[in-house]
């Protein structure tokens, strides 16, 4: 049977949206070929004519996932107010409403334990995004500034990550909601004063020459 052109591309992408969906709900490892191809509405046989194997999905996947979620590096140029996006992104990433769509929320939060088990190429495109955010962050403001340094940019995705990610794991809704406003907090402490606690800046070094 002859395809119209873009149909490989077509289904390939159909696969990744699919993985995307399930691995965040019930978890890379749980989940096996057949379970992401029949979230996708495709047979199983069909896998391995678009990836090698699982791992080689979720390595793509991430790169996927980076696109979806426009925080490349490119973007970066049309931003001019860092602070007010980082603001709202903080509360939005320890909202109620992504704490319960974890189908549809941050992968970093909900495949964060999984990459840990997984190999170097599955780390790289994890890393990846962790560096798109970073480098977001350290974007230079109309002043010619960057908003954060890096270590303030590291400490604020931490918070939101590891804070969603605790909040989700927790029974009791009350402890949840108050991981996820001690988190909100300190992480706006960092945006509204630009301090991040236990972090000094480095002195500058002196020229000997």
């Amino acid at each position: 049977m002859r395809y119209p052109p873009g149909h490989k591309a077509k289904t390939r992408e159909k696969i990744l949206e699919a993985a995307g969906r399930v691995f965040r709900r019930q978890g890379y490892h749980a989940t096996g070929v057949d379970g992401v191809m029949e979230e996708a509405g495709l047979t199983a046989g069909g896998f391995y004519a678009h990836f090698a194997s699982k791992q080689a999905l979720l390595a793509e996947l991430f790169e996927y996932f980076r696109g979806q979620f426009n925080i490349k590096a490119d973007d970066q140029a049309t931003r001019t107010d860092v602070r007010k996006d980082l603001d709202a992104f903080v509360t939005r990433y320890l909202g109620d409403v992504h704490l319960q769509k974890i189908e549809e929320g941050c992968p970093l939060a909900a495949l964060l334990s999984e990459v840990c088990r997984s190999d170097d190429s599955v780390k790289k495109g994890f890393e990846a995004m962790v560096l798109d955010f970073q480098r977001l962050a350290t974007t230079q403001g109309p002043d010619g500034q960057p908003a954060f340094n890096e270590e303030q940019a590291l400490a604020t995705l931490a918070l939101c990550v590891g804070g969603i990610g605790l909040a989700r794991s927790v029974q009791d809704g009350e402890l949840a909601g108050k991981i996820l406003e001690s988190c909100k907090q300190a992480a706006q402490s960092i945006l509204d004063r630009g301090e991040t606690p236990g972090f000094k800046a480095k002195p500058e070094r002196k020229s000997t020459a």
